[in-house]
């Protein structure tokens, strides 16, 4: 239920908090304004194409605004390209320096970037962290902040409260999930929104609130806020027009007291019906955007003249300040174990080999660092972090929402990204081979013929066997399983075609799939099992290994299985290009009506329903899924 504005008994905690924000003791309804930069590192630039036209320009007016209202917040959202003003204008460092330490140029994270959290390795989210709050310690600054917030990550893990509290974070702040509303991205009226069986339907519809304590899947918990009207909603406060921005700016300023008046009464009808506390919070700082001039100014001016009639106490503080305050009121939100996804989907595949060389960086830098620590090498212990300084801050960068997941064009991938990429992992390779040539030899055991299953030609086909399951591969569906079974229970394992990829026509983009909007679609074109393919056999080291070469529209895709005796696992590669314009799936017949999937995601292990908002759904994990049937 809303916030009534009732009178209750405050603690000295929220006391003392409403006394250094300046709040009068007698304001039933207070609206936090928290200003904020949002500065992708390259998305549609590069980062010294954004830092040369927005970030330096942003960040100077930043530090003038601060220091002409000095009761004025301004924050961060992470530590990149602070750490790229910090070295190229030096002159400025005792600033920074200072209004970092007295809390007033505010970091809503100490990440390096605003990282997805869906697609990384939970070791790269935890580094990004720790990476950035260690180089603000070497450079001085004091602040370590307890607030997360993932301004524009196109879903997060559910379980991100489990790593959170891992890194010693009580805050976190979130703004697309799925089935939510958000204006410009969706070819549909706001009345269509929220989606049916959504996190958005649940937080607004059903719980009606904002803020909620957001449980992981081990019980840890965080003070989590929800953006449900964008983080730039209060973009436009002093101005007119349709946007600030940098994309496509329409707006000319608009100071006087009516408009503010009026543009704040607008946010607090939004935000007021979803408000269990006293507290709202309106976010402003959509993409590279400046500083609004005189923020400060502008709400004494209101809180002077309309405050008297309305009863709303408007503020410039940071978001971890209105973090604070609503978790004075703990008691009144709901706990919830929510899983914002799917928002998009399609940024899940984007890219894969980009995909491949992030995820391929950070497990040579552990492994570098692990070698670090065994005997032979303990000069190295002592300098390896040094060493591969730079080449972690490449992995960290690579978390980004519009890095590791695909989303930025070839133009930036090309002469950005991948480069980057391929420099830190040269450096991670080269630790690696130096720290090997230090210790003795490790014998390394070769695999042995006895590990191969049994296997024979058949007519057209390919039948292979284990101790723990047989299957039959068959060239006339295109090299696909056609069936499995237990050797010696007979129980089937997979009752029909299966490891067949099928080609879709998608209309969609790198961030969404074509069913995923209004006007899009996602259409079968063709499925490789519709044509014969040759099979091809090699027995080798590693088990033996059945590939075919498959044509889906017009492009060689290559599909490998490879099979052990020793192991009831069956691996399954793809080799290709998916044609221009489609997306390739491969499909398993499993037999089973399971209606929820366990797997696993950065962070823990959940459970999911099998269809969410799409249909059908493409969900994200980490390694595995595992589904029971129903029955």
């Amino acid at each position: 239920m809303a916030h009534t504005g009732a009178q209750h008994q405050r603690t000295e905690r929220e006391a003392a908090l409403r006394r250094r924000l300046g709040i009068p003791d007698d304001a039933a309804r207070v609206l936090v304004f928290g200003e904020s930069s949002h500065w992708d590192p390259d998305w549609l630039y590069t980062s010294e194409e954004y830092f040369g036209r927005y970030v330096c320009r942003n960040l100077d007016r930043a530090i003038e605004e601060l220091l002409r209202e000095p009761r004025r917040v301004y924050s961060v959202e992470c530590l990149f390209f602070l750490r790229m003003y910090w070295e190229r204008r030096p002159e400025q460092q005792a600033k920074v320096r200072a209004l970092v330490n007295e809390g007033r140029l505010r970091l809503t994270s100490s990440g390096v970037t605003t990282a997805d959290t869906i697609v990384p390795r939970p070791e790269a989210i935890l580094r990004d962290w720790l990476l950035g709050q260690e180089w603000l310690r070497r450079n001085g600054m004091i602040q370590e902040p307890r607030l997360a917030y993932f301004t524009d990550s196109f879903g997060c893990s559910p379980a991100l409260p489990s790593l959170l509290k891992a890194a010693g974070f009580d805050y976190t702040a979130i703004t697309r999930v799925d089935g939510m509303y958000f204006a410009a991205a969706d070819y549909e009226s706001a009345g269509r929104f929220p989606r049916p069986g959504s996190s958005a339907e649940l937080l607004a519809k059903e719980e009606r609130t904002t803020d909620f304590v957001w449980r992981g899947p081990d019980g840890a918990g965080v003070l989590c806020h929800w953006n449900a009207f964008t983080y730039g909603q209060g973009d436009m406060l002093a101005h007119r027009g349709l946007t600030r921005i940098y994309l496509f700016p329409l707006a000319w300023p608009a100071r006087s007291d009516r408009h503010i008046a009026r543009r704040i009464g607008s946010y607090v009808a939004q935000l007021a019906p979803l408000s269990r506390t006293p507290y709202l919070f309106c976010p402003i700082g959509f993409d590279f955007n400046p500083p609004i001039p005189g923020l400060v100014e502008l709400l004494d001016r209101y809180n002077k003249a309309v405050y008297p009639e309305t009863g709303v106490w408007a503020i410039n503080a940071g978001l971890d300040d209105y973090l604070e305050l609503v978790g004075c009121h703990r008691q009144l939100l709901p706990v919830l174990e929510l899983d914002p996804n799917p928002y998009w989907t399609g940024f899940y595949t984007s890219r894969p080999s980009l995909k491949r060389q992030c995820h391929e960086l950070v497990e040579s830098l552990l492994l570098a660092e692990r070698l670090a620590l065994q005997p032979g090498n303990e000069a190295a212990a002592r300098t390896i972090n040094d060493e591969l300084a730079d080449a972690w801050w490449v992995a960290a960068t690579a978390n980004h929402h519009d890095f590791i997941t695909g989303t930025s064009p070839d133009r930036v991938v090309e002469a950005e990204q991948e480069p980057w990429l391929a420099q830190a992992a040269k450096t991670a390779q080269a630790a690696i081979e130096r720290l090997r040539a230090g210790m003795p030899a490790v014998r390394r055991s070769m695999g042995r013929k006895a590990d191969l299953p049994e296997w024979r030609r058949l007519d057209g086909g390919v039948e292979v066997r284990t101790p723990h399951y047989a299957l039959e591969v068959a060239e006339d569906v295109g090299g696909a399983i056609v069936r499995a079974w237990h050797p010696e229970t007979q129980r089937t394992l997979l009752p029909s075609v299966s490891n067949d990829l099928i080609c879709y026509r998608d209309s969609g983009g790198l961030w969404r799939m074509g069913h995923e909007f209004r006007g899009g679609s996602l259409r079968e074109l063709c499925r490789a099992s519709a044509q014969p393919g040759r099979l091809e056999v090699r027995e080798t080291a590693n088990g033996l290994e059945v590939s075919c070469v498959s044509q889906l529209g017009g492009e060689s895709v290559e599909r490998v299985a490879s099979f052990r005796a020793d192991s009831p696992v069956m691996r399954f590669r793809v080799r290709g290009r998916a044609p221009e314009g489609c997306t390739v799936t491969a499909a398993f017949a499993t037999g089973l009506r399971a209606s929820l999937l366990a797997m696993d995601v950065a962070g823990g292990v959940v459970v999911r329903r099998r269809e969410k908002v799409y249909v059908p759904t493409f969900w994200p994990l980490q390694s595995f899924w595992h589904g029971r049937d129903d029955e």
